[in-house]
């Protein structure tokens, strides 16, 4: 779909008709009050330096860091855009499309036009929902100058440099300077998923053979919004395979620890009991660490799985606390690594 474009400045401005580009943040407490949660900011408006220089001083005064960033806004200037993207990613902040709703927790739909998508990938976590609208085009001046061509050229290396090292697929710029002149194009969900410009929570998994004093091992990782998970395959005697699982919930550690009383093996949507550990599963670093000696089954049932994981199971048989890493396309490194370990 694609909608009307007007410029409001004569500059490289990204700013589409039918916003209030008076700049706004708001501050409101978290939905988890109560807890260690930061406060939910939302900021709307014309997108400048001086949007920068506010939050910055946000960040520093009201402890922001860590804070989902709820986005609404047509745009502006696209180095203020990417400055502002670039303070949200150093202090550890996430982005969403919305604005105030009617509680904490429970935010208004929102528009994120132009200069706001480069400013909405710089979260870590990028969130949208299905009625909020993500909007590109590509960036001229309303007036032609003589250096249009050198502005142009040293802004599409910024743009693209930019996307790279936030994660956002560098094709996101071809989309933009694809639209038509004076055009905006709303990007669907899906388009934007592929691009990695929303991943609503979840980053990539990162699969690898890697050492570490003088040991060898297969480790699986993912971050994910709710906590990142670790799987490690190292080589055990009598060609058996010890896996670990290393699970960083954040402040619920220590509840983990104390409260877990059973444990599964997690493969695609399946939970396999773990009948025993090799010890109580107990926090190493950031991390609570568990592992045990899976079976000839479950090693099978690895092998070919696109998801593994593990669950820490309380009393309460409806909770548990845990993670899956996404093993897509890695099967074959899981397999080769399984047979390394069990052929010797």
């Amino acid at each position: 779909m694609r909608v009307l474009h007007r410029f409001l400045a004569t500059s490289l401005l990204f700013v589409a008709s039918g916003f209030a580009v008076a700049n706004d943040v708001r501050i409101l407490p978290s939905a988890t009050a109560g807890n260690a949660s930061p406060p939910e900011v939302y900021l709307s408006g014309d997108i400048t330096d001086a949007t920068v220089s506010q939050l910055s001083g946000l960040i520093s005064s009201r402890g922001l860091q860590g804070s989902i960033v709820y986005l609404d806004s047509a745009g502006g200037d696209p180095q203020a855009g990417m400055n502002l993207g670039s303070l949200i990613r150093r202090s550890n902040m996430n982005t969403a499309i919305g604005k105030p709703g009617a509680s904490p927790g429970h935010p208004a739909a929102g528009r994120c036009m132009s200069a706001c998508v480069l400013t909405f990938a710089g979260g870590k976590f990028r969130f949208v929902d299905q009625a909020s609208q993500l909007g590109i085009h590509r960036f001229y001046r309303r007036t032609a100058m003589s250096t249009d061509l050198d502005v142009a050229q040293v802004m599409s290396a910024a743009i693209t440099a930019y996307l790279i090292k936030m994660g956002v697929a560098p094709a996101l710029f071809e989309r933009m300077v694809q639209v038509g002149r004076g055009q905006m194009e709303i990007l669907g969900h899906i388009d934007a998923a592929k691009l990695n410009l929303v991943n609503n929570g979840v980053l990539p998994a990162e699969w690898g053979i890697e050492g570490k004093k003088g040991q060898v091992y297969l480790m699986g990782s993912q971050q994910t919004w709710n906590g990142t998970g670790k799987i490690i395959m190292t080589c055990a005697p009598n060609s058996r395979i010890k896996f670990s699982a290393l699970y960083n919930a954040g402040d619920n550690n220590a509840f983990i620890t104390r409260n877990a009383k059973n444990y599964s093996l997690r493969l695609n949507k399946q939970f396999l009991p773990v009948a025993s550990l090799q010890s109580k599963p107990a926090i190493s670093g950031d991390y609570v660490l568990a592992s045990f000696t899976p079976d000839d089954n479950m090693l099978w049932s690895i092998s070919g799985a696109e998801q593994l994981g593990f669950g820490f199971h309380t009393k309460e048989s409806s909770t548990f606390y845990g993670f899956l890493v996404d093993a897509t396309g890695e099967q074959d490194l899981v397999r080769s690594w399984i047979k390394h370990c069990t052929d010797r």
